[in-house]
């Protein structure tokens, strides 16, 4: 009994980390919708301490920032479904996966996680196709 709980115990740091990256991406995502609007608190303040060019760098830290999230937690479900596609257990977000599962369900991770790197890609180039925001 003693051992589950030790096991249990070592898991919960990895769960808690996952939920605070998921966490994250909703967070600077939902920081980086209000700013582009233009509106928000942070748009004012950047504004009138560094003008425009420096809310364009803001707000391209702001992005690189949110696609850095979402391209960890792709690469880390890529990862997970190439060991359960091979047929291995692995740790998806602190939990453990059976190594019985059936070896398509390696694929369909691999598919979702290089989704999830398409759409941090995605975001980049959504954001440099705002009128001020353009690098290119």
């Amino acid at each position: 009994m003693p051992e589950t709980l030790r096991e249990k115990l070592r898991i919960t740091p990895h769960i808690l980390i996952w939920m605070l990256g998921f966490i994250a991406v909703a967070v600077v995502g939902g920081f980086l919708m209000m700013d582009l609007s233009g509106l928000s608190a942070a748009d004012q303040f950047v504004l009138a301490r560094w003008s425009f060019p420096g809310l364009r760098i803001y707000l391209w830290l702001e992005g690189a920032l949110l696609a850095a999230i979402v391209t960890a937690l792709g690469v880390h479900v890529i990862s997970t479904g190439f060991v359960v596609a091979r047929g291995g257990a692995s740790q998806m977000f602190g939990i453990r996966t059976h190594p019985r599962m059936p070896r398509q369900f390696g694929y369909v991770f691999v598919f979702l996680g290089a989704s999830l790197v398409a759409l941090s890609l995605t975001t980049l180039v959504l954001l440099n196709s705002c009128r001020y925001m353009r690098l290119v």
